[in-house]
């Protein structure tokens, strides 16, 4: 009969075991979320540049550093991303450690006078079981935080955009006043000359004195603009002491055709990494509500040697359980299901966020193309136009210096206004694709 008991545990031991001992699963590591992020946005995947070191030789040479080279510069660079991407190790080291069983305890009892030395060894069996369970939960956390990451990475790209663009437009902003400034300095000069010759008085040149050197003051300004600007383009793109300022191609301002609304979120709403992030949550809640109603389990399996008839450290099987009968773990697993709803509303929230993130998205950058379309087609030409009529008038005496200025100064907040326009356009086109991001591969 022990014989029988024996071989019993032993077949039980081994199945046990067979369940337990799955191999731990992979997880994504740094390069797979970076492309995974380049995979959702639809100029990077169609980019061949994949060489850092390349990039990184035409910075020190000083070449011309496009956005989309500056943007897969910045998601191999930039320090927060980096220091975000530590995650997957931690996860990675989380998964790690719901795969290890527990180690054997051994109770040895020397051997002293009128009394045999005594051993036993403990093995929790339970540990076999649970060790699935854990795997999983572990892994669907895993999975999250890789999406969470990709999230965050398309968050990068929206910002080194808006950067990259606020830099270049920084350098056309200069580039208008600086414009302005010699256009009112003409016109300053060319007061001096009326006044000399008794057309206008010393009011109308104090106008025109000060209003150049507002412009003056203007064109100064927008220098350190430009500074401050390339400051904040090298930050996001994490290049630290190394230069102090880097060459830009032409910006190109976007397009203004993009999908309908209901198009854009039938494609990219379940697609979108937070949202998946967030679903791998929901999954590791329910895997932890199996392991709560677990919990309270302890089923021990012991080689014991504490007594027998002939030496008194005779080896025999033996096992050890609790019996639920008072505390069935009941607060955890309360607890676990809770997390589960709070996990599904999260999603819910998130979703419905997203909705509104993609529609306002959507309108505001269509809002930014109609502004820009009407500055470029309607008010640019008409007032490059009557800029040029008034300065003729001007200068043959027919119009005062105040209708002049005022012509000027309507046509510099027109082109100030094209570069404002720019800008916003970029940055509403860079919001879009943040929200919009479907990853290319997806079935």
């Amino acid at each position: 009969m022990p014989f029988k008991l024996i071989n019993r545990l032993i077949l039980l031991a081994t199945v046990a075991a067979s369940t337990g001992c799955q191999s731990i699963p992979n997880t994504t590591d740094n390069a797979g979320v970076i492309n995974n992020v380049v995979a959702y946005d639809m100029q990077l995947s169609s980019n061949t540049v994949d060489d850092i070191q390349r990039l990184e030789i035409k910075l020190q040479e000083k070449s011309s550093l496009s956005e989309t080279e500056a943007v897969l510069y910045a998601l191999n660079n930039n320090a927060a991303f980096k220091a975000l991407l530590i995650d997957l190790k931690l996860a990675k080291a989380d998964l790690v450690n719901a795969g290890l069983l527990p180690n054997p305890e051994l109770l040895f009892a020397f051997g002293v006078s009128n009394k045999p030395y005594r051993y036993a060894i403990d093995l929790p069996i339970e540990a076999l079981w649970l060790r699935p369970i854990r795997l999983r939960t572990m892994k669907h956390e895993a999975d999250a935080v890789a999406n969470r990451l990709t999230q965050s990475g398309l968050n990068l790209i929206k910002d080194v955009r808006i950067a990259y663009a606020q830099a270049v437009l920084a350098q056309e902003q200069f580039s208008v006043t600086e414009t302005s400034y010699k256009l009112r300095n003409n016109i300053y000069t060319l007061s001096l000359k009326r006044l000399e010759a008794g057309d206008i008085n010393g009011k109308d040149i104090l106008l025109a004195q000060n209003d150049a050197a507002i412009a003056k003051r203007d064109w100064e300004l927008a220098e350190y603009d430009v500074k401050v600007k390339m400051q904040s383009l090298l930050y996001a793109l994490g290049v630290g002491q190394k230069y102090n300022a880097i060459t830009l191609a032409p910006n190109l301002v976007p397009a203004c055709n993009v999908n309908e609304v209901d198009y854009l979120l039938t494609q990219s709403l379940g697609q979108r990494p937070d949202i998946l992030s967030a679903q791998y949550l929901i999954n590791a809640s329910k895997e932890k509500i199996k392991l709560s109603k677990l919990g309270w389990l302890k089923f021990t399996g012991t080689a014991d040697a504490t007594s027998g008839l002939v030496n008194g450290h005779t080896l025999g099987p033996a096992i050890r359980s609790t019996i639920p009968i008072a505390n069935q773990n009941q607060g955890a697993v309360s607890r676990a299901e809770a997390e589960l709803e709070k996990a599904e509303l999260s999603l819910e929230a998130l979703k419905q966020q997203a909705v509104l993130e993609l529609k306002v998205s959507h309108l505001q950058y269509q809002q930014s193309c109609h502004d820009l379309r009407v500055l470029e087609n309607t008010l640019m030409p008409s007032m490059k136009q009557m800029t040029q009529l008034t300065e003729n008038a001007y200068q043959k005496g027919d119009i005062s210096y105040l209708q002049t200025l005022e012509a000027n100064r309507q046509f510099v907040d027109i082109q100030m206004r094209e570069v404002q326009l720019k800008a916003g356009l970029i940055a509403k086109y860079a919001e879009l694709m943040r929200n919009s991001s479907k990853k290319l591969d997806a079935k």
